[in-house]
């Protein structure tokens, strides 16, 4: 009897043992934990040769979900080659992990001018693994169901698939190579690394900033009232005091890139053959968790530019070229990197600045909400948008590339970015007015315009 109600008991409890384990799993056999990975990562892998297949169609896009760097032409990741798949448009993981206003809209806004939409198969290629992933859980999130994971080495690896570069990518450097700049000492050559900013107290450098840079103040380049670049001759005292040399590999950034690509084009036009900007400024620096110090180092100057000042007169012009170019409009075209409101002369963007309008005959080329912001020219990381995207947004005002491109904004600061840009794209016959409206509107005899017309 005792025997019987011990087997009774271990029946019971075996049964007991089976029916626990079977609620801890799936149909398959699965655990409820490896189902729960499985569900966050249901999207579909395309082979290469299926990817090739859909390129170009119209309910088919694919996307590049890389750092801006990667799509401009950088090699990161392991990649073979750099660049990304031609007729790619951008939507990086990186936008979604940057702390802005209306972050949300902002994201929107771009998924509907890129074409990515729940109607569409969308293929999310990165090469890193993490990368099309995020973006894919943000799509998903976001009504997508169609979604498609590629690994862009297996593209790359094939001489014989396109990828497209920026002719002048290397123009924007990526935080991985400044990095790997500095570890290296650039192979046993000079180069320097300047924060840009304005200002002598250097705020925003001496709260942090990349191992070994040195501050500039925008001041050291150019003055008032016009806010003109300095005569030749102070430009090269400034280059001496600075260490900097035409064979000197120059690094610029600030929290705000503006003022670093404003020397940068000083620099270019000096004779400084190498001269970068840090795609997405310090924060992209920040973001990638490098190294920070806040030490001021002293600048260093050398005895010799090694070159007449300027090497590259071409690359900034004055009032008479601005002239010339507007007086004939079938080879060049005078571009206003304002914003809309400054355009029309509605108002004139600054409080140092009275006058309203726009040189007669110039077309306006976008900027941003105000003279403070570039955002038809950024990405929500205020890294370089699309070149694509530029190219076509001056198409349909008819800004023809082909033609001399004068970039002008109310002092150079917002041009000399958007100037830069073309040159990454690889444009040609192109040139900063640096006088822009302050200049223009401080002569009476200058003609103006107001109003819409933009032809």
């Amino acid at each position: 009897m005792v025997l019987q109600r011990k087997a009774l008991l271990f029946l019971l409890l075996g049964s007991f043992l089976l029916l626990s384990a079977c609620s801890n799993s799936n149909a398959t056999g699965k655990s409820k934990e490896t189902d729960k990975k499985e569900t966050t990562d249901v999207f579909q892998t395309i082979k290469t040769d299926d990817l090739k297949a859909n390129l170009g169609k119209e309910d088919w896009v694919i996307v590049d979900t890389r750092s801006n760097d990667a799509f401009n032409g950088w090699a990161l990741d392991g990649v073979k080659r750099g660049g990304h798949i031609k007729g790619a448009v951008d939507f990086s993981a990186d936008w979604l992990k940057v702390k802005v206003d209306k972050k949300d809209k902002k994201l929107k806004e771009a998924l509907k001018s890129k074409g990515i939409s729940t109607d569409k198969k969308v293929v999310l290629y990165d090469a890193n693994g993490k990368d099309a992933q995020t973006v894919a859980e943000y799509l998903k999130n976001n009504g997508f169901k169609n979604i498609y994971k590629f690994d862009v080495k297996e593209w790359a690896a094939n001489q014989d698939l396109a990828l497209e570069s920026y002719p002048n990518y290397e123009m924007l450097a990526s935080s991985t190579w400044v990095n790997d700049l500095i570890n290296n000492k650039n192979n046993g050559n000079p180069y320097k690394i300047f924060e840009v900013s304005w200002g002598d107290e250097a705020k925003d450098y001496k709260k942090g900033h990349i191992p070994g840079a040195v501050h500039i103040n925008t001041d050291e380049v150019e003055e008032g009232p016009v806010w003109n670049r300095l005569k030749d001759k102070k430009l090269e005292k400034f280059a001496l005091k600075n260490g900097i040399t035409t064979d000197t590999t120059v690094v610029l950034y600030g929290s705000d890139s503006m003022p670093a690509f404003r020397v940068a084009v000083i620099l270019k036009y000096m004779g400084v053959s190498d001269v970068r900007v840090l795609n997405g400024g310090f924060a992209s620096w920040k973001n990638a968790s490098y190294q920070v110090e806040k030490k001021v180092n002293s600048k260093k100057s050398v005895a010799s530019f090694g070159a007449v000042v300027p090497a590259n007169p071409d690359y900034i012009i004055d009032l008479p070229e601005a002239k010339t170019i507007l007086a004939d409009k079938n080879t060049g075209t005078l571009v206003d990197i304002r914003s809309w409101d400054e355009f029309i002369g509605k108002i004139s963007g600054y409080d140092y600045i009275e006058a309203k309008g726009r040189p007669a005959g110039a077309v306006w080329g976008h900027a941003g909400s105000d003279s403070s912001h570039l955002e038809d020219f950024r990405s929500i990381d205020n890294t370089m948008r699309n070149g694509s995207e530029i190219l076509s947004m001056w198409e349909k005002d008819g800004i023809n590339p082909d033609k001399k491109l004068a970039f002008y904004c109310g002092t150079g600061w917002r041009a000399a970015e958007v100037l830069f840009y073309a040159d990454v794209l690889g444009l040609k016959n192109i040139t900063l007015y640096d006088g822009g409206w302050n200049e223009w509107s401080m002569d009476p005899s200058n003609p103006v315009e107001k109003g819409k017309s933009n032809k």
